[in-house]
């Protein structure tokens, strides 16, 4: 009920395009709360020219794809990815909720999609769906279209820490001699620098400092992914060379439009790993996966892979360590000689020297 006793009086708690009215109403009379509630939504709806009449709700793929889309494109100029983050997941739920009034959508018809969506893809892209879906009707509710967010008290369902393996060397060898030129750049900037995809995407020219041998990172998913990333001798060498082949402010920059980053290597990536015939197959956010294995089986402390890899807590720097077999195997050997030493010290200073008798106790000796 939105009239309800609280500290001995009642309150009221509604929404009103897009607003939420919690007010007291100072009465201890429920019947005249709920009057004084009722005037309440009277005053809110009266204007200076009368009655607000709210016009018929457009469906939720016009709403969508004439209204929501264009402002996301602008909203997000300087993002480009996160609109396209958008504009993908609408495809999918246009297909559920396209046809069906904005105003007309429930939290059950909410619960539906992530039910049937959950079926088809991961917890996480279904998650992700739902929250491209919340903010779409957030927005929605800012212009006044929808009184209350339907996707509200929707739980996401639990994800795992997500498909994650690292790239053998020979897989990396098979994989580079099959990838175009691009892609060659890119994934080896991610293997030598384990830089995400996206960071080495938006790489702009000024944020490369080749003199002082480093490429800096201005922003990204949270305050730590702003960092200083060394460079080794081949991911300096990439960068010179885009570097003074680029156009426009980005390293790597779009092929239509040099003044905006590369967005997608997607269709590229697939190729280059049909043509390797490599199976299982990886994504290119594992080549950071597999900069975070390496680096930790090479001995660097995961304090500073941390630092290096921009992640705000060192437990997520723990799901990048994936020992290779070899390396286990090695670990066990080390263990192995080290169980053999100790035992050896242990037996050597439990023996009891044998005592060297004197001259004086010889002759002793030999008089008995």
């Amino acid at each position: 009920m939105s009239v309800y006793k609280r500290g001995g009086v009642y309150w009221y708690d509604f929404w009103f395009r897009g607003i939420r009215y919690r007010e007291s109403t100072g009465l201890a009379n429920k019947n005249a709360a709920t009057d004084a509630e009722s005037i309440r939504r009277a005053e809110l709806a009266e204007g200076r020219v009368g009655i607000v009449h709210r016009g018929p709700s457009p469906k939720f793929e016009d709403f969508v794809n004439n209204d929501y889309l264009p402002w996301s494109e602008k909203q997000h100029e300087a993002h480009p990815r996160t609109h396209m983050r958008y504009k993908t997941s609408s495809r999918t739920l246009n297909k559920f909720f396209g046809k069906l009034p904005l105003d007309a959508i429930t939290t059950g018809h909410v619960e539906k999609f992530k039910q049937i969506r959950s079926e088809d893809v991961s917890p996480a892209a279904t998650n992700r769906d739902i929250a491209m879906l919340r903010f779409m009707l957030n927005y929605a509710m800012r212009k006044g279209m929808i009184v209350k967010n339907p996707v509200h008290g929707v739980k996401m369902l639990p994800e795992g820490p997500g498909p994650m393996r690292a790239v053998s060397q020979e897989e990396q060898r098979r994989y580079l001699s099959k990838a175009n030129k691009l892609l060659r750049d890119v994934a080896s900037m991610i293997l030598e620098t384990g830089l995400r995809p996206e960071e080495v995407f938006t790489i702009r020219k000024e944020n490369v400092y080749l003199t002082h041998g480093y490429v800096f990172v201005p922003a990204g998913k949270t305050r730590f992914a702003r960092r200083s990333i060394p460079l080794t001798d081949t991911a300096k060498a990439i960068l010179k060379r885009r570097v003074r082949a680029a156009k426009g402010p980005y390293v790597f920059p779009h092929r239509h439009d040099p003044n905006k980053p590369l967005t997608c290597m997607k269709r590229a990536h697939e190729e280059a790993l049909k043509d390797a015939k490599i199976n299982p197959r990886f994504r290119i956010y594992d080549l950071r996966h597999t900069f975070g294995s390496r680096s930790a089986m090479a001995g660097v402390d995961l304090p500073t892979l941390k630092e290096l890899m921009g992640h705000s807590e060192i437990s997520t720097t723990l799901r990048y360590i994936h020992p290779t077999p070899e390396h286990k195997k090695d670990a066990l050997r080390k263990l192995r000689e080290f169980n053999i030493e100790q035992a050896f010290k242990e037996h050597e200073a439990q023996r009891v020297p044998t005592k060297v008798p004197t001259v004086t106790e010889q002759r002793q000796e030999r008089v008995c």
